[in-house]
């Protein structure tokens, strides 16, 4: 699985010391698979999602709306993350003094963008609720409060997203190249990143 994810770490991490945020979005509308997991299935040949676990925050009639979360690319200095700064330009690099904050690639769509998963146990006003237990927050400003002591228990942050136009992602769901699974606080905020494609996969149910 290593092999597979060090484009995507490579070309992530150089994104996330020149960060760019999506502007806020209003509450997503209730869908049929919002809050739920999509698992990629062992034969996707799509490098961008392959192996990988995404939440989804949207499904609608307008399509959907995911976050990669089984890939953390590296930790980066919070302030590098909310100045723009680059290493080398006298500004710490990455690895020195500070707050950190892990990375992780969120999908092959607006790779400088981020993205806040978080735990609703903290709500900023700019959070979106996407259902009792997870949030998301696309203000850069949250990032601080978020990531500091005050913060929620659970926070994932990620570059990039993972973007259907409408009728496309049931499309692929169809043609079998997705498992769905119910929302597992382990799979989406768990530590054990190296092994949660695995146990997502041996949580799929194969309909009778």
């Amino acid at each position: 699985m290593r092999s597979l994810f060090n484009r995507r770490r490579a070309a992530g991490l150089a994104a996330a010391v020149a960060l760019l945020f999506l502007p806020s979005a209003a509450n997503p509308a209730e869908g049929t698979l919002t809050g739920r997991l999509l698992v990629a299935v062992p034969e996707m040949q799509d490098s961008n999602f392959a192996q990988t676990i995404v939440y989804l925050v949207r499904h609608d009639l307008q399509g959907a709306l995911g976050v990669v979360v089984n890939d953390p690319m590296g930790e980066v200095p919070l302030d590098l993350l909310l100045e723009g700064g680059k290493p080398g330009s006298g500004q710490e690099a990455p690895g020195e003094t500070g707050p950190h904050v892990l990375v992780h690639y969120g999908g092959p769509v607006g790779r400088r963008q981020g993205f806040i998963l978080h735990s609703t146990d903290v709500m900023p006003e700019s959070s979106v609720r996407v259902d009792r237990e997870v949030a998301y927050s696309r203000d850069p400003t949250q990032l601080r409060s978020l990531a500091g002591e005050n913060g929620p228990r659970h926070l994932v942050f990620a570059l990039g997203y993972a973007g259907w136009a409408p009728g496309q992602l049931e499309s692929e769901i169809r043609r079998g190249g997705w498992y769905v699974i119910d929302w597992d606080e382990s799979l989406v905020f768990g530590a054990d990143h190296a092994n949660k494609w695995q146990r997502a996969v041996a949580l799929h149910t194969p309909e009778l």
